[in-house]
């Protein structure tokens, strides 16, 4: 593939990255809560998870993770929950009081959270086995699938850096309850809303 073909792929997915979303919002309020660690952390689980479906589409495996359906609904469950406990977290936090510190295990638990959350999302599968097929020209051969897969990790890594970064600006004020319930209130709503799907 040129660069004619990846450069309007790679503006496509900026894009769609930058849109309002349940992993806009838990990258936000995870570096929010926790620093921009926390929420790099979380945009490379959702990278790594869009990868892993993105990959999975291009090699035509559609519908064998779709029979597979109650894996990605247990993933599914698993993200909500997350979710909904970690609003909850933010919204009962004490004035004053970190939720989660800054520690290698809610790093770990910030990467998890950005993979369950993406994985639970069945329908990205069906999103990146119909919107690739509107920049390929070539015939897929490994090295298009690697250009294809490499475009989209570095759009996915760099819009919701730039969320992180955004969230890490809000630490200064994450003590404000005001702002905590309303964070809160956010990732609850994700969470229900993920669990409705």
């Amino acid at each position: 593939m040129d660069i004619g073909t990846l450069l309007p792929l790679f503006l496509a997915l900026i894009a769609l990255a930058a849109l309002p979303s349940t992993s806009v919002a838990l990258v936000v309020v995870r570096s929010a809560e926790s620093g921009i660690g926390q929420g790099l952390a979380a945009a490379v689980g959702i990278t790594l998870a869009d990868l892993l479906l993105a990959a999975l589409a291009l090699a035509g495996w559609q519908a064998v993770m779709e029979s597979l359906g109650i894996m990605f609904n247990i993933l599914r469950w698993l993200a909500a929950a997350y979710l909904i406990w970690f609003g909850w977290s933010l919204w009962s936090g004490c004035k004053g009081k970190t939720v989660l510190p800054a520690s290698q295990g809610s790093w770990f638990s910030s990467l998890l959270a950005g993979l369950l959350l993406t994985l639970g999302d069945i329908k990205a599968l069906v999103f990146y086995a119909s919107f690739f097929p509107l920049f390929i020209t070539a015939p897929l051969s490994p090295l298009v699938c690697l250009q294809l897969l490499i475009t989209t990790a570095v759009a996915l890594l760099l819009v919701k850096s730039l969320y992180a970064l955004f969230g890490s600006r809000l630490t200064k004020h994450h003590h404000s309850r005001p702002l905590r319930r309303l964070g809160g209130g956010l990732i609850i709503g994700c969470g229900l809303w993920l669990a409705s799907r």
